[in-house]
């Protein structure tokens, strides 16, 4: 598990377009979106994403194993 923390860049996976079992090994690459910045730590691993512009992404908090660091 990565730790991430308030500024991080990161990456979502976009699990609405995920074909469960239906992708080979490099389909995946464009099921990632963003870059994000994490604006806040909930809790335990749940984080609230913010555009690199600032404004709030998402309706709510976002599970950790969603999310993976962004290297740019």
């Amino acid at each position: 598990m990565d730790n991430f923390q308030v500024g991080d860049w990161v990456l979502k996976w976009d699990a609405l377009k995920e074909k469960k079992g239906n992708h080979g090994k490099f389909d995946a690459l464009w099921m990632w979106i963003g870059p994000f910045i994490i604006s806040q730590v909930q809790g335990n691993n749940t984080f609230m994403l913010q555009s690199l512009e600032g404004e709030t992404i998402f309706d709510g908090p976002v599970n950790g194993r969603f999310l993976k660091i962004y290297f740019l």
